[in-house]
Formats: structure tokens, C-alpha cells, sequence
């Protein structure tokens, strides 16, 4: 490491106050000697941090190809959208896999020079959050590929073969590093907001032993650890924040986010590009002069099924909370307006299944009489040819402060871990351990929030909960959030539900007797491929590709 340099490295600092989120260029510094120093060290830790922009920026891994989201206008990526076209070559899955693994090697400098730099009473809870950061990475990759090259020492010199560890150590190795972890970071009370702590390393070793429950070397113990960890986060928080404010822009700090991908216009060099694009995404396109008339833009692709707008019921605050129905003259009045709504023209207003619309229309006349009305139908499914405003967007993540980019001009956090998903992963662990009831208890504590009647109508009994249900409540929570490529495959219900949900796959594909993801050998491409270029360079030969490819 010596002799390496760091030349023009940027290294952001990922805290909860906007004066670490300046970026930091040591420029003919010695690695070395800088890592070794309290300040350098401290930027390496956050750079492992701030790797996860780089991870979660494009979504295709996370949700393209599955029953919640379709192709409208935009053109998604074939392979990974698709699946029967997906090869070792697909540019999404290539830049996943070295993006994960160049952060796995900014956690392995930090771990391997926590014991090397001044000492600071911070450096315990560094050596953690590295090591949950290393792991998280990890439980990433044995999702997407399976079996992975366990790397876990800083490489300083070119390292020309590999070994492939099985599924199995990968998941040994990230319950254990987790494990470690939980002992060394501090409770959630005495971390900055953004750093690892307790409760989120909790929730994340509840995924992972739920994850590991399903596969054929799971341990006997994996759902009731699942279960234990997950209440663990809980920690007997309730869910008081309404859904529309865990949501609302600049609320990202709130009491119910574990953890998440910070972000501050502070660290953006270029507003256009530099920060999150999650609100680009889930919706159509708009028109090309978001800038001038206040609505952002949108690709027009990973639009919302018509499986996923029909999960909702007239009660249920998370319809109005996750989909944007009423669009004023400018889209984001609905945000910079939030007091005077009564008074604002209406320009497009997209009618649920249980609101007539003409009668709709008719309760305001003066403000309404213009509006454009889109009524509940199949219609609501993004189409390749859809027009401008076809469809309602799903406007969680929509940040006014924008610009009208596809680049990232997003200043808003992008939430990993929150707590009503801890909720749902408690009730799968215990739906798993044959305890219904309790599970139903825990999906009841996140329908009572979204239940605007507040009568109760929207809890459920033990004899609801299915799978297939969970499913259906993850889905209704969680729309748009990167979890349902995952979701779907650790059920083992990707195949089926896509097929059953996913239109343009089904038509395309199964109506016609071909099953997209029947690969090489009729073995299903349920894993991805790993790249070619990483088996390329490979020079040990026994580390094989996945099946199917």
C-alpha cells in the first residue's frame, strides 16, 4: 500500500450533518500514511459508506422483472427485465457485481487499518459498521449470484485467481460478521442519524436469517432467529407517523428509518447528476419542461401492474400515500401548496375504482370543470405507447427541490431499512415457525397506520396469513423501495408471480408456451449470471458459471 497514491479519490463523509458532506481530494497523498491518521481514516469509513449510492443508483437488479413492475414508454433492459435473454454479458448485472465488490474493498481497507490508525474512542463502533457494511454487501451478492468469492483481507497487488465459496460460507460468513458487528456499534440513541447501529444491524440479521431459512442448508433455527431479531428492532416501537409523513420530502430523519443512503445538496457537485434518481423512476413521462412548470421526469418505465393498484381498498392511506391522483396546474403544488389544495385548479385527476368520477367532478365544478380525468381501468397499466400523464406515478420519493434530470438531482435520503418492514419480516419469520396469530399481530400493527377509517376493518386473523399475503402486504407498503426482486426470489414465488402479474412477460412469453426463464439445460435463470469478464480474468478454471447460462 505504500506505493499506492490517492489521486483525485473523492471520499464522502455520510453523517446526519450537512458540514461532513463535503467531499475531500488527497490528491499525492501516501494511502498509507493518510489511512493512518485519525482524518483519513475517518474518510475511509465514509467512503464505504457512500458506496452505496453507487449500488443502489440504477433499480433493474432490485425490481425489474417481477409482478409489480411493467415497461411503459421507456425501454426497461431486456435481459434483466425479460430474463430469457439475460447472459453473462448484461451491463446491469456486470456493474452491480464490481460495484459491490470495489465497496466490499473499501470495507476491507477500513477493517485492515482500524487497528493501524491513531487511536480515536470511535474506532470499536468503525470496526463494526465496517464489518456489518462488508457483510450487507455480501448478503447483496449470495442473493443475486449465489456462491461468491469470500474476500476479506485488503488487496494490495494484483490477485489473478479466485476461488468460489458455496452459498452456504457466504451466508456462515455474513450472520457471523453481522454478529460481530451488533456487539461493536452503539445503540441507536448514541449513533448520528445515517450511521450503523444496533437496531439496523438487528433488522438486517433478521433478512438474513429469514433469507437463509428458505434454502436447503438452512439452520434449524434461522426463522426463530428471524423472529427474535426482527422484534429485537422493534423494540416495542409502534408506527405513529401517518404513511404520507414517513414519506414527505425533507422528513427523511424520522423516528421509523433504521437505516438509509444519505444525501445533502451540500455534497452534490453537480445538482444534475450527483445526487439519488429513485424519483425517476415508477411513473410516465410528463413533458420535457419539468424546470419551468414545476413536475419532475420520469422514464417512463418500471411502471405500477395493475396487480399492484388493485391491492389497495378505499380504506387504506397508503393508495392516496403512494400514488400521486390529484395533479394540480403544477405537479408540485400538491407539495409547495399543501394548505391551499381547496383553492388549486385541478389538472389531471386519476379516479379510484370506489370514486365515480363525473361525481367527482361535481362536487367543485369551478376548479374541476378542466380537469382531465383518467377513471380506474386496465388503462392505469403503463403500455409501450402510452401517452404523457397515462398513468398514475408513485410519488414517494418526489423531491421539489429536483431538477427536472434522469442523472440524480434527488437530495432525498434513499431508505434501506424502516421500521414497518421489520414488522412484516417478524410476521414472515413467524408465519414460518407455524405461529399465524402472532404473525397476523405484527402485519396488523402496519394495517392499523394505513387504516384511515380507524375502525379496525383493515386488521386480519391468522387464517389470512399466507405467503402469498405477505406478499401481497409488502407489496402495499413497500412499492417502490428496493425489495421485491429480493422478495419474490426468497419465497420461491419469481417464476409464478411474474407470470401470473407481469403482462408484457406473460403475453410475450408464457401465452405463447415459452417459460423466459428456462436457460441452458432447462435449469431456471433464478440466479444471475456471474459476468463474463470476472470469469475472463479468472484464471482458476473450476470457478464455474451459475446454471441456466
Amino acid at each position: 500500500m505504500k506505493k499506492i497514491l490517492i489521486a483525485g479519490l473523492l471520499l464522502l463523509s455520510l453523517t446526519n450533518c450537512k458540514d461532513y458532506l463535503t467531499e475531500v481530494n488527497k490528491s499525492e497523498i501516501l494511502a498509507d500514511e493518510y489511512y493512518r491518521t485519525a482524518t483519513g481514516y475517518e474518510n475511509l469509513v465514509n467512503s464505504a459508506y457512500s458506496s452505496l449510492r453507487g449500488i443502489y443508483k440504477a433499480p433493474w437488479v432490485f425490481m425489474a422483472g417481477t409482478d409489480m413492475y411493467v415497461e411503459g414508454r421507456g425501454a426497461q433492459p431486456e435481459g434483466i427485465s425479460e430474463y430469457r435473454n439475460l447472459a453473462a454479458n448484461d451491463g446491469n448485472v456486470t456493474t452491480f457485481y464490481s460495484d459491490t465488490y470495489r465497496a466490499i474493498q473499501r470495507c476491507n481497507a477500513a477493517i485492515h487499518y482500524n487497528s493501524l490508525t491513531e487511536s480515536t474512542a470511535t474506532l470499536p463502533a468503525r470496526l463494526g459498521e465496517m464489518k456489518f457494511l462488508r457483510a450487507y454487501y455480501y448478503f447483496l451478492l449470495v442473493q443475486q449470484f449465489g456462491g461468491v468469492s469470500i474476500v476479506d483481507e485488503l488487496i494490495d497487488s494484483p490477485v489473478l485467481s479466485f476461488s468460489r465459496n458455496s452459498a452456504e460460507e457466504v451466508y456462515s460468513f455474513v450472520i457471523a460478521e453481522m454478529r460481530e458487528a451488533l456487539n461493536l456499534v452503539p445503540e441507536a440513541s448514541g449513533t448520528p442519524f445515517g450511521r450503523v447501529n444496533k437496531r439496523a444491524v438487528q433488522h438486517y440479521l433478521a433478512k438474513v436469517h429469514l433469507t437463509r431459512g428458505y434454502e436447503t442448508f438452512a439452520a434449524n433455527d434461522d426463522f426463530a432467529q428471524a423472529a427474535s431479531l426482527a422484534d429485537a428492532a422493534i423494540n416495542g416501537q409502534g408506527l405513529t407517523l401517518s404513511f404520507e409523513e414517513v414519506f414527505w420530502p425533507g422528513n427523511e430523519r424520522n423516528n421509523e428509518i433504521l437505516f438509509s443512503i444519505q444525501y445533502d445538496r451540500v455534497s452534490m457537485n453537480n445538482l444534475q447528476n450527483d445526487g439519488s434518481n429513485q424519483n425517476y423512476y415508477f411513473g410516465p413521462y410528463m413533458g420535457g419542461e419539468g424546470n419551468l412548470y414545476g413536475y419532475p421526469n420520469r422514464s417512463y418505465n418500471l411502471n405500477p401492474t395493475m396487480y399492484l393498484f388493485d391491492l389497495y381498498t378505499q380504506q387504506d392511506a397508503r393508495f392516496e400515500g403512494t400514488f400521486m391522483l390529484t395533479y394540480y396546474e403544477r405537479y408540485y403544488d400538491y407539495y409547495d401548496k399543501r394548505n391551499d389544495r381547496a383553492n388549486l385548479n385541478v389538472k389531471y385527476f386519476y379516479a379510484p375504482r370506489w370514486v365515480d368520477p363525473e361525481a367527482w367532478r361535481a362536487q367543485d365544478p369551478v376548479r374541476r370543470s378542466a380537469t382531465i380525468i383518467h377513471p380506474y381501468s386496465t388503462k392505469w397499466e403503463a403500455m409501450p405507447g402510452g401517452l404523457d400523464n397515462a398513468t398514475p406515478a408513485i410519488r414517494k420519493f418526489d423531491d421539489p427541490t429536483s431538477l427536472f434530470s434522469s442523472g440524480g438531482s434527488s437530495s432525498r435520503d434513499v431508505f434501506l431499512a424502516r421500521l414497518a418492514e421489520t414488522y412484516l419480516v417478524a410476521a414472515e419469520a413467524y408465519l414460518k415457525l407455524n405461529q399465524p396469530a402472532t404473525a397476523a399481530e405484527r402485519i396488523n400493527v402496519v394495517r392499523r397506520r394505513a387504516d384511515k377509517s380507524g375502525t379496525g376493518a383493515m386488521q386480519i386473523t391468522a387464517a389470512d396469513v399466507t405467503i402469498d399475503y405477505i406478499l401481497d402486504e409488502r407489496a402495499r407498503e413497500l412499492a417502490g423501495e428496493y425489495h421485491r426482486w429480493f422478495d419474490l426470489k426468497r419465497t420461491g414465488k419469481l417464476v409464478e408471480r411474474t407470470r401470473l402479474h407481469n403482462r408484457p412477460i406473460r403475453e410475450k412469453y408464457f401465452n405463447n408456451g415459452i417459460n423466459p426463464f428456462e436457460g441452458t439445460g432447462g435449469t431456471l435463470k433464478i440466479l444471475r449470471p456471474i459476468p463474463q469478464n470476472a470469469l475472463d480474468l479468472n484464471q482458476n478454471e473450476s470457478f464455474t458459471q451459475n446454471p441456466g447460462y
